[in-house]
């Protein structure tokens, strides 16, 4: 049996109890072939060996991120911050961009993976974004993707419908980043870096249900099998 690429999923504190919504992301990983090793705050010293070791990177989905990332003072709308996730996440997407790991954002995680590359968001859309629609509750909308991109070639649809959880967005997007995906209102609903072998974030919760196959498990198994494509290079002695 091949073995299966090792994956690591940020994720908060276990005393923030989150239980029910991390183990969508852990089962979503093994359903696609992948083993997945929770990363928690506090394992920054760790972030060295995590990418030696690992295969790929998930960024889960959480709560917002702290302005003072992108350079901003907090709005009024911005909602709980969970500052030791934020510092390790942050230092662990540059350390990722940096080595070139395959990587997925999943709604914050897109966000983290932006502001790390020295974009910036939207802190809260209702406020901020003139005439954007309901983007959370679970309610389930159609993005539009781009041609030609990534994202395109893995969904196999132009205008899938995903599921929205969030009341932030990217804003500016961030150094080698190109838009993926929109929502009918022009919110970015997916980002990704070309020509890497497999940097991809998107809005929408694809461990959840409401997505379209496409959009949904697929998402998740296009990047567990980029970063199976990286077993023989990590398995290998040094020379």
């Amino acid at each position: 049996m091949a073995p299966r690429p090792l994956i690591a999923v940020t994720f908060a504190g276990e005393d923030w109890e989150y239980g029910a919504s991390e183990a969508e992301y852990l089962d979503a990983v093994r359903a696609a072939g992948g083993e997945p090793r929770p990363v928690r705050p506090g394992e920054e010293a760790l972030i060295p060996d995590l990418l030696r070791a690992m295969d790929g990177v998930l960024f889960s989905g959480g709560d917002d991120m702290a302005p003072e990332y992108y350079g901003e003072t907090p709005r009024p709308e911005l909602r709980l911050v969970n500052g030791p996730r934020d510092r390790l996440e942050f230092l662990l997407a540059r350390a990722v961009l940096a080595a070139g790991l395959p990587a997925l954002g999943i709604c914050n995680g897109v966000q983290v993976l932006n502001v790390a590359s020295g974009g910036s968001l939207w802190q809260d859309i209702p406020s901020q974004v003139p005439g954007a629609a309901e983007h959370g509750g679970g309610i389930v909308h159609q993005v539009r993707l781009e041609e030609g991109t990534r994202l395109a070639a893995v969904v196999g649809a132009a205008e899938p419908r995903v599921n929205s959880f969030h009341h932030q967005a990217v804003a500016r997007v961030g150094r080698g980043w190109r838009v993926a995906a929109r929502s009918p209102d022009g919110v970015i609903e997916a980002l990704e870096r070309p020509g890497e072998p497999f940097l991809l974030g998107v809005q929408w919760h694809p461990e959840r249900p409401g997505c379209d196959p496409g959009s949904g498990a697929a998402v998740v198994a296009a990047f567990v099998a980029a970063a199976a494509r990286r077993i023989p290079s990590r398995a290998a002695p040094p020379s």
